[in-house]
């Protein structure tokens, strides 16, 4: 059975991957550029031109597969009235004319025993810089072998990464016979709020996902990635573990940091004050007023300075002193990002500080990762310190509590 398809590329570089039938290809964009569309897109015609096709749709952690590649594909791509067998719980679609779909996820040991098991023809990887050398030599590349098709293709979607990848240094720099890459901008058809999003990011972030350009994290104290790192918001549970920190500042921004941690010891910055200009005992009303919608009480860990301690007490919000040691709190940070345990909620701040806006200055703690930059890289001791008032605060909370593994009514960590 052949099934006649019409896939419209929504530009020229989109069109080029349909067409494209190099082995090995990759397709780097910024955000915004409809790479999960056409990786979709692309699984979906060869699977209809080939029948009896074998196709699988891959992604680092099979978690993130479910919500965005898969997703695409079953929702948006695949039409219901093709399906003759699928499931669900196995990431599994068969179409009439024979061709096959799995959704595989490289940190799944049964997934790689299918990957390993089958002939594919197609694989489609999305956010490829996930994968390593490994990945794609021995789990990926040796799969593509089913003999009823007219060629084989891995096609490898991902933002730009660092010019160290293996990626950059496959089809950039080697440029191996039957690497090609095709690069694209961002869609012009996209949300206003889209953009806006967009041109909040600064730096290498908006060299990255903005102008699409390979850059090297180097420097940087923190791996923060925010295509990782920032996350939707979802319902805070009651009964949590709660942490509330601040860093003290007038002409700086006063801020305020809202921490649950899940019982598998993950962290979520889920609320944020960032205000400069505005006393502590305006600051003591809101910080009152969340914790009520919390149902947490007040204790929060902060800067050592004596007078605004005194003030937050003045004010029914008792204190207790950070562990400040700088090289050991940052640390400890770096090693929750790298283990993948710090996240923050999108639309957290509770406030935007239109004097910082109209500055150019960060209006979020997230604005700051990309200035918080090591001094002397080789002995990493000296820092830039500059612009970072949310990096000292998500440090007093993440290493206090850590030092004093303490615990009070309403999930909060004390010494």
């Amino acid at each position: 059975m052949q099934i006649e398809i019409d896939i419209k590329p929504k530009n020229e570089p989109q069109r080029l991957i349909l067409e494209n039938k190099n082995p090995n290809l990759l397709f780097s964009g910024p955000w915004g550029s409809g790479k999960t569309y056409i990786g979709a897109a692309k699984a979906f015609m060869l699977g209809t031109m080939y029948p009896n096709n074998c196709i699988a749709l891959v992604r680092k952690k099979r978690v993130d597969l479910k919500p965005t590649l898969w997703k695409w594909f079953v929702e948006k791509i695949l039409p219901p009235d093709l399906i003759v067998r699928k499931d669900d719980t196995e990431l599994y679609r068969k179409i009439a004319n024979g061709s096959e779909f799995y959704g595989i996820g490289l940190d799944s040991t049964e997934d790689v025993n299918k990957l390993a098991s089958r002939e594919y023809g197609f694989i489609v990887v999305e956010e490829a810089k996930e994968t390593n050398e490994q990945d794609f030599d021995e789990k990926i590349v040796r799969c593509l072998r089913l003999p009823s098709v007219p060629f084989h293709q891995v096609l490898l979607l991902t933002n730009p990464g660092s010019p160290n990848h293996y990626l950059y240094q496959r089809f950039y720099m080697e440029r191996r016979n039957g690497n090609h890459k095709i690069e694209s901008e961002i869609l012009p058809n996209l949300p206003k709020s889209y953009y806006e999003r967009l041109n909040q990011l600064k730096g290498i972030y908006k060299e990255r996902y903005v102008l699409g350009k390979w850059t090297s994290f180097e420097g940087l104290v923190y791996p923060y990635d925010p295509g990782k790192h920032n996350i939707p918001r979802f319902k805070i549970p009651k009964d949590g573990k709660r942490v509330l920190a601040i860093d003290f500042g007038f002409d700086h921004p006063f801020v305020v940091q809202w921490w649950y941690v899940s019982p598998s010891d993950i962290w979520y910055r889920y609320r944020e004050i960032y205000m400069s200009q505005r006393t502590v005992k305006k600051h003591s009303i809101d910080i009152k007023k969340f914790c009520e919608i919390d149902d947490m009480e007040p204790l929060v860990i902060c800067d050592h300075d004596a007078e605004d301690r005194a003030t937050l007490r003045e004010n029914g919000i008792k204190t207790m002193p950070a562990q400040k040691s700088r090289l050991a709190g940052q640390q400890v940070v770096y090693d929750k990002f790298e283990n993948g345990q710090i996240f923050f909620l999108e639309n957290s701040l509770v406030e935007i500080d239109q004097r910082l806006m109209m500055a150019g200055r960060p209006t979020k703690t997230e604005d700051e990762f990309a200035n918080y930059m090591w001094a002397n890289l080789k002995t990493k001791e000296d820092m830039i310190k500059q612009k970072d008032d949310g990096m000292d605060t998500m440090r007093y909370a993440i290493y206090t509590s850590i030092k004093k593994m303490g615990r009070r009514k309403g999930g909060v960590y004390i010494g």
